[in-house]
């Protein structure tokens, strides 16, 4: 390990610093970017990177602090470089990080190379109109489309060309595995073990009582008809929603890409989702 670049936030700045203070006390090179806001407070200014990617690029590790929202846009950037992503949990629910706030003593630990990671199956959205590519995206939890009013739109989903489940309702979720604990759960879909490798195909609100989710192996190509007149986006990881009409080819097949996880302690998946979820937000 000689580089890491941290991903902060500038609510946390002293907390931000400490993990720095951390880095440069073991000898590495640090650089570190500010995804929202910057901090007129920070303490090191100068490490403040210009080009992420490109410190992403030449860094053996990006250190996120951050909730899962953050983890999932610097699961990208991670994932572009080849790197490993360490999530430290400050934000809500947290399923993505491997570290809470009181287990900062891990973090020396890791800093020193003894950690292991985890691979993790991300997801891919391309939209072609009139022959074209319109829009692409790759994300780490799912792919979202949804009626952008308050009318149902009328959804028809294939697989490999046979078509699979067809409803009105607000939309449908296609999720990973890691996408299983987030929007897809909360729209009742099943919880999956994050290393697997799956769609996971959600209605939304769905008007039809047989319309249940389905798992599918994750080598399959899934097509979405958007079969009204009802105008609806789509989202990758609740990035920009960009605007989709009926005639328009959705297809959203496994990721090329993979993000790879620090796993920072014993804990399994299942104790983690039991504690998790048996707390209020």
């Amino acid at each position: 390990m000689n580089k890491v670049l941290l991903c902060a936030n500038a609510d946390r700045v002293e907390k931000t610093e400490l993990v720095i203070e951390k880095i440069l006390g073991k000898g590495l090179e640090a650089r570190v970017y500010f995804p929202f806001r910057s901090s007129e407070n920070f303490k090191y200014p100068e490490l403040i990177s210009r080009d992420p990617e490109a410190d992403a690029g030449d860094s053996d590790m990006l250190i996120c602090m951050g909730g899962d929202g953050t983890i999932l846009s610097c699961s990208k950037l991670a994932a572009k470089a080849g790197i490993p992503v360490l999530g430290i949990n400050y934000g809500h629910k947290g399923f993505i990080a491997a570290l809470e706030p009181d287990e900062m003593e891990l973090l020396d630990g890791i800093l020193n190379g003894s950690f292991e990671t985890e691979d993790r199956m991300m997801i891919s959205a391309r939209v072609i109109r009139n022959g074209e590519t319109v829009f692409s995206d790759f994300g780490l939890n799912e792919t979202v489309i949804k009626s952008a009013a308050s009318h149902p739109v009328r959804v028809t989903v294939f697989g490999d060309g046979v078509e699979i489940t067809a409803f009105s309702g607000d939309g449908i979720i296609i999720a990973t595995p890691t996408g299983s604990t987030a929007y897809s759960m909360s729209a009742g879909g099943p919880i999956v073990e994050p290393n697997a490798e799956n769609l996971i195909l959600t209605p939304i609100c769905a008007h039809a009582l047989n319309a249940k989710t389905v798992v599918l192996k994750g080598s399959r190509k899934v097509n979405v008809e958007l079969g009204s007149s009802v105008d609806a986006v789509l989202s990758v990881d609740g990035n920009c929603p960009f605007a989709v009409y009926p005639g328009d080819e959705i297809e959203i097949t496994k990721s090329k890409q993979t993000t790879r996880l620090v796993v920072g302690t014993n804990r399994s998946f299942y104790e983690i989702v039991k504690r998790k979820l048996n707390t209020d937000i």
